[in-house]
């Protein structure tokens, strides 16, 4: 009977926790005009730059995105939705990289937010 028991609430755990998150990465359409993807993105490339100069991945000047190569997203259900951006950065002087910006919206209309990753792709 405790094995039963046992088997039951594993399963019930399984299937609880595969239900909080609905899948991985899809990839959306960048929209410019859209104030809220540019609102992540903005956010996430302010936040992730002073950590790449950081940490000697990125010279450290004023550094600022020039073209959205991809978007994707992932939902993570009553917990918020994770938007994976792959741009292209260009400092002050004129170098370039290519950066992977991770930004987790937590509250609903997304105006909280936090870096979750970030890394430099190409330099």
């Amino acid at each position: 009977m405790k094995f039963l028991i046992a088997t039951v609430l594993v399963l019930a755990f399984c299937g609880f926790t595969s239900a909080q998150q609905s899948g991985d990465y899809t990839p959306i359409q960048w929209d410019a005009n859209n104030q809220t993807l540019v609102s992540l993105l903005n956010f996430g490339v302010q936040s992730a730059v002073p950590q790449a100069i950081a940490a000697k991945q990125l010279a450290d000047e004023n550094w600022g995105y020039t073209d959205v190569i991809s978007v994707e997203v992932q939902m993570i259900v009553d917990d918020g939705t994770f938007f994976d951006f792959v741009v292209d950065i260009v400092d002050d002087s004129g170098d370039t990289a290519r950066m992977d910006v991770i930004v987790f919206g937590i509250t609903p209309d997304y105006s909280a937010m936090s870096l979750d990753n970030w890394s430099i792709i190409q330099a």
